[in-house]
C-alpha cells in the first residue's frame, strides 16, 4: 500500500496532474520560451513541488529554507552544477554563473518566500541578466508572497510571468481515493467514504494521501486485495480525525499558545465553554472558531473573539500584537512553513499550513465539534 497512497514523496498511481486546469502544459511552454523569471504559487502541501517534480525533475533546486545570503545560494548552485567535484566550493561567481547556463537546467527555488527580503533582492538581481540570456528559473512561493521577486526588485516588473496554482476541490481530491481504492481492489460505495475524507481535508492532496492510507489500514488492507473488499467507515469518524490530528501540528499549536516567552503572569479569559485561557490561547480559539478558514481578516477575527469569549474582546493593538508575535514565532521557532503569517498591511491572517488548520479543527480534545459523528 506504501507504493498507492503516498505521503511526502511523488505518488505515481495516486499522481493527479489536474489536467482541467493545464499546469503542465503551461510550465512546459515557459520552459521553451523563457525570457523570464516564473514565480509559481500555491497553498502550502497543496502539490507545488510534485508539479514542479513532474516537470523539471533534472534541474537545479533549491530549498529557500536552506538560503541564509546570496553567497550561500550561488554556494548551493555549484554544489549541484559540480556535485563530484570537490572544489565547487571554490569555483569562481563567473564560472558558476556560465556553468548553469551552458548546462541549460531549470533553476528552481522551492519555497522563495523562506528567504528574508534582502537577500531576495541580492538573489533577484543576480539572476536578471542570465534570466534575460535565457536560463529557466522558476521561485515557488505561497499565494499571499506571490510577487516577492517584483517587490524586492522593481525593474523585474514586466519580466516576471506567475503561474498560480489554484487549491484542490472535491473533486480533485477524490481523484486520488478513487485511484488508489482501485488499484488495491477496493469499493467504496458512491464514494461515501472518499467525500468524507475530502471535507477536511483543506484542499490538500497530502491530508487525502494520509486519510486514504490510515483509512484501507482500519479496513485491514495493507495490499492489493485477491477479490473485491468493501470499505466500511470507521466506528468513530471523530475518533478517527482526532488520533489523525495528533500526529500532526499539537508542536506548533503548543508553541504558539504559550507565545514569545513562558509567562504565568498574564490575564486569564474565560471561554464561553467553561475553560480559561491566555490572549494566546484565546485567540487560537478565535482562529479555529472559523472553521478555520484559511484567510481571516482583522474584522472577521474579532468577530470570532467575540464568540468564543465570555467576557470583553481585547482591544486591537493587543490582538495584532499577539499575531505579530505568533508570526515571528512560525518563522523562527517551527520548522517547515511556517503555519500562520499575518500581513498588517491587509490586516488579514493567512493560516499557510493545511495541517496546521486540520488541527485546530480536530486536534484539541476540549473543543466541541460542529459537526456530528
Amino acid at each position: 500500500m506504501g507504493s498507492v497512497f503516498v505521503v511526502g514523496r511523488l505518488p505515481t498511481i495516486t499522481y493527479n496532474p489536474r489536467e482541467r486546469l493545464g499546469l503542465e502544459p503551461q510550465l512546459e511552454e515557459y520552459l521553451e520560451d523563457r525570457g523570464a523569471l516564473l514565480s509559481v504559487s500555491g497553498p502550502t502541501k497543496t502539490g507545488k513541488t510534485t508539479l514542479l517534480r513532474s516537470v523539471a525533475a533534472s534541474g537545479v533546486w533549491l530549498s529557500g529554507g536552506a538560503v541564509s545570503s546570496k553567497e550561500e545560494f550561488w554556494r548551493s548552485v555549484a554544489e549541484k552544477l559540480f556535485e563530484d567535484d570537490d572544489k565547487a566550493a571554490n569555483r569562481s561567481m563567473g564560472v558558476i554563473r556560465r556553468e548553469l547556463l551552458r548546462s541549460d537546467r531549470c533553476l528552481v527555488v522551492d519555497d522563495f518566500h523562506y528567504i528574508d527580503q534582502d537577500v531576495q533582492l541580492d538573489i533577484v538581481r543576480s539572476l536578471k541578466d542570465l534570466v534575460f540570456d535565457g536560463l529557466p528559473a522558476i521561485v515557488a512561493s505561497v499565494p499571499h508572497r506571490a510577487y516577492d521577486a517584483v517587490r524586492v526588485e522593481k525593474e523585474m516588473t514586466g519580466r516576471v510571468a506567475h503561474l498560480s496554482i489554484s487549491p484542490w476541490d472535491d473533486e480533485d481530491l477524490l481523484s486520488i481515493a478513487k485511484k488508489g481504492f482501485a488499484a488495491l481492489n477496493l469499493r467504496d460505495e458512491e464514494s461515501s467514504l472518499a467525500r468524507r475524507l475530502s471535507r477536511e481535508s483543506f484542499s490538500s492532496p497530502h491530508l487525502m494521501q494520509q486519510f486514504c492510507k490510515r483509512l484501507c489500514r482500519e479496513n485491514g488492507v495493507d495490499k492489493t486485495a485477491d477479490e473485491a473488499v468493501l470499505l466500511t467507515a470507521p466506528s468513530s469518524w471523530i475518533n478517527f480525525f482526532r488520533q489523525s490530528a495528533a500526529d500532526t501540528s499539537k508542536a506548533a499549536f503548543d508553541l504558539l499558545a504559550q507565545g514569545p516567552r513562558r509567562r504565568t503572569d498574564r490575564m486569564q479569559r474565560e471561554l464561553r465553554d467553561g475553560r480559561t485561557v491566555d490572549i494566546y490561547g484565546a485567540v487560537l480559539e478565535a482562529i479555529a472558531n472559523t472553521g478555520p478558514v484559511l484567510a481571516i481578516g482583522y474584522d472577521q477575527l474579532r468577530l470570532s473573539l467575540r464568540e468564543v469569549l465570555k467576557d470583553e474582546v481585547p482591544q486591537r493593538h493587543e490582538v495584532t500584537r499577539v499575531l505579530d508575535q505568533m508570526t515571528k514565532i512560525a518563522k523562527e521557532d517551527i520548522e517547515g512553513e511556517p503555519v500562520v503569517d499575518y500581513d498588517e498591511g491587509l490586516s488579514t491572517l493567512h493560516v499557510s499550513d493545511p495541517y496546521f488548520a486540520f488541527y485546530l479543527r480536530w486536534g484539541q480534545t476540549g473543543r466541541l465539534m460542529a459537526e456530528e459523528d
